[in-house]
């Protein structure tokens, strides 16, 4: 099983003082010997964004995060068969939800990174509640949340 790994779980695993921390290692540790964890260049991107606002003295230790996770995991790009299942995606939030074009944008990355997941048929490991709306939309979309 390949699993896809959202930002957020992403820098709780990576940080040890995190309350979620224990929870993911103990599901990282617990995976099969074929099973493969990878995250999106979009959470990269998010990853980018959070060290440069970070303060001068957290830089350092954020960007030796950043480094860590791009060896640690496989690092996807985003598709052309991905771009289709983000509008077909979006369009059913917007649907549900009829959010404000601010709010909907909020939403462009995690629903990029659900479409990343159905393209390739990974699970995505997320506790965003959003993924779950999107789950009961597309049977094929599979979420789990490790952080409980």
């Amino acid at each position: 099983m390949t699993y896809l790994l959202d930002s957020n779980t992403i820098s709780e695993l990576y940080d040890p003082e995190s309350a979620q921390n224990h929870c993911l290692s103990a599901h990282v540790s617990a995976l099969a010997e074929g099973d493969c964890l990878c995250i999106s260049i979009l959470s990269v991107y998010e990853l980018e964004y959070g060290w440069a606002n970070a303060p001068a003295k957290k830089q350092s230790d954020i960007r030796q995060v950043i480094t860590d996770i791009q060896t640690d995991f496989t690092v996807l790009a985003l598709s052309a068969q991905g771009a289709m299942v983000f509008g077909r995606l979006k369009k059913h939030i917007k649907d549900m939800r009829s959010p404000s074009k601010e709010n909907m944008k909020k939403f462009n990355i995690d629903i990029m990174l659900a479409s990343t997941a159905i393209t390739h048929q990974f699970v995505m490991v997320s506790a965003d509640a959003v993924y779950a709306e999107l789950q009961r939309y597309d049977a094929s979309f599979q979420v789990e949340n490790w952080m409980v």
